[in-house]
């Protein structure tokens, strides 16, 4: 301060104001605290179990992460997944929750046990097998790297990177060129043996169990669909995954019906089912390139599937994975005469060694698709009428080119009869849209007991069908 100024008593300029602290991560709102401390008491005393997965729960748990709260919000999910008793169906969207935010922490290590978990998710096997692979490949661990990254491709034969990952560790544990009967992850697969007889072309498609390859038959020069099973299933430890997927295959063969896919030659030494090629492609295929089928045409097939679904029915077999990837052509879909072909029961529930043939619900574990599972069948509670409400879905997909539920829907599990109501443009298309309208929303019951049987649902389609024809309805 100069001379003048302190003479004459001017006091000393303030110093400039300090800049305010950063602000700190809002804490856990008082409604969230309030809703999820209630919730763990409720779960405690044996209620509101089926609310741990509920998208209520995800969003107030998410508040808690974008407050700034991670670690709090990982304490929150991992207290809510230990409560003991609760339905493990309930918890799948909590557990693929807390992967995530682990994953997103890089802390993918803690995460592994609930990965595990999520293998046999059909929603969130994909990417649980793919985080096992990545977290495996970072750790040294190449054989079951490998493992994983080939059950990513037998889901989605082009995720990203996961093609070039296989060939590399492949080469990296000495498994580098394909023998017969191994799962064949190069793009470029022509030339290679399945044995003497069969020569692989290329690649198909893939399933949970196995490959599919278009091959030529060198002894009866015909064109071929070879499965062979993934290498991964085919371990001693393994031995009853190899053991089911040639009994399937001769039950498959069994029932030598004109709408199933026909079992040719099998080799288990070569674990390897040759079947009669698709040349037509898939259903799936179809509705993809060319939109929602003619509704005689829609029936005719429906009709057809339901045929086949009938004659797997009285030998006591389940398919449990009826969906347009699973239904097949013989010859391009438009031309006359082509009809559809019920294939890959991979997941079949069979005959148990009495000969039950699945008439009462037998429990087991919940497998099949989730967009085209019954009620009941995401229960584990598994009968003919599972195959029915599988059709349902199908014959709608038919018409409409998507299956009747958005993605919350299909989370939440919600079932209800009114999903099928065919929007009007689809109804306005035939004199008996009614008709059509009554037998989908009859074939599609949430209750397994108001539903169709499988002779039923046949008998009415094949009403559908003439009345299509008797009213002059086009192809």
């Amino acid at each position: 301060m100069g001379f003048w100024k302190r003479l004459f008593g001017q006091k000393p300029e303030a110093p400039p104001p300090l800049p305010p602290p950063p602000p700190e991560p809002q804490h856990l709102g008082s409604e969230d605290e309030v809703f999820l401390n209630a919730l763990v008491a409720d779960l405690a005393n044996g209620r509101r179990r089926g609310e741990v997965g509920s998208p209520d729960v995800l969003r107030r748990i998410d508040a808690v992460w974008s407050s700034g709260h991670e670690r709090l919000a990982i304490e929150w999910m991992e207290k809510l997944l230990s409560v003991p008793e609760v339905p493990p169906a309930a918890t799948v969207p909590l557990r693929a929750q807390l992967v995530e935010r682990y994953e997103q922490r890089g802390e993918l290590d803690t995460a592994i046990p609930h990965l595990e978990g999520l293998i046999a998710e059909e929603l969130h096997a994909l990417r649980a097998h793919y985080l096992l692979a990545e977290h495996a490949r970072r750790r040294g661990d190449h054989e079951r790297a490998l493992r994983h990254y080939e059950a990513v491709l037998g889901r989605d034969v082009d995720y990203p990177n996961v093609r070039a990952r296989v060939e590399r560790l492949r080469q990296i544990v000495g498994r580098a060129a394909p023998v017969a009967g191994e799962t064949i992850a190069a793009g470029d697969v022509a030339g290679v043996q399945a044995g003497a007889r069969y020569r692989l072309v290329r690649e198909l498609g893939r399933g949970a169990t196995g490959v599919v390859y278009l091959a030529r038959d060198a002894e009866l020069e015909r064109d071929v669909a070879v499965k062979l099973l993934h290498p991964h299933l085919a371990g001693i430890e393994r031995a009853d995954a190899l053991t089911k997927f040639f009994h399937e295959a001769r039950v498959m063969a069994s029932l030598r019906h004109p709408n199933v896919v026909a079992v040719l030659d099998l080799d288990e030494a070569s674990r390897r089912i040759v079947m009669e090629l698709a040349a037509g492609g898939t259903l799936r295929d179809v509705l993809r390139d060319r939109g929602p089928r003619p509704l005689r045409r829609a029936i005719e097939r429906h009709g057809q599937v339901l045929s086949a679904l009938a004659a797997a029915h009285r030998r006591g077999i389940v398919h449990c994975d009826l969906k347009p990837a699973n239904l097949m052509f013989r010859r391009d879909v438009d031309l006359p005469g082509v009809e559809v072909m019920l294939g890959d029961f991979g997941v079949a529930h069979l005959p148990d060694a009495a000969g039950h043939t699945g008439g009462a619900a037998q429990r087991a574990e919940a497998v099949g698709t989730l967009a085209y599972m019954s009620p009941e069948q995401r229960r584990g509670e598994l009968t003919p009428a599972a195959d029915v409400y599988a059709s349902a879905v199908v014959l709608y997909e038919n018409l409409t080119a998507r299956t009747p539920w958005s993605r919350e829907v299909l989370m939440a599990g919600t079932r209800r009869a009114e999903d099928f109501l065919l929007p009007p443009e689809v109804l306005a298309r035939s004199p008996i849209a009614d008709e059509v309208q009554d037998h989908l929303l009859r074939i599609g019951d949430p209750d397994p007991s108001r539903r169709m049987s499988t002779v039923e649902a046949l008998a009415s389609s094949q009403r559908l069908r003439a009345r299509l024809i008797a009213a002059g309805e086009t192809r």
